[in-house]
């Protein structure tokens, strides 16, 4: 019984961190995305002579909203990160019930 129990948490566990390694490599394709983007706009922005212009305001302005959205990633993807260092502990754990449990079935007594 401990066996099974053991198992299926490991395999849990192994799905779960599957499943955050993909959200934090999606968070950071985001952000790598973002961050071309807003290099693109601080290009366009230092390329216009009259930095009161309306286009220059509009484009700090989408600017501005990128970078916040790039901070809000950020804390996703560290959130993700405290998450993945602790499912892989217990995953390290989970490991050692399991060989235990093989261990436990397989060890023959003598009776002695």
């Amino acid at each position: 019984m401990g066996f099974l129990i053991n198992f299926n948490r490991t395999m849990y566990l192994t799905n779960f961190i599957n499943s955050l390694e993909a959200k934090i490599t999606e968070r950071t394709q985001v952000k790598l995305e973002m961050t071309e983007q807003i290099a693109q706009y601080t290009s366009e922005i230092n390329d216009f002579a009259d930095k009161d212009s309306p286009a220059v305001k509009k484009l700090e302005a989408k600017k501005a909203e990128l970078e916040a959205m790039e901070k809000k990633i950020d804390i996703e993807i560290q959130k993700y990160q405290t998450q993945l260092q602790a499912a892989n502990t217990e995953l390290q754990s989970a490991d050692s019930a399991l060989q235990n449990s093989v261990q436990k079935s397989f060890t023959y007594s003598s009776g002695r």
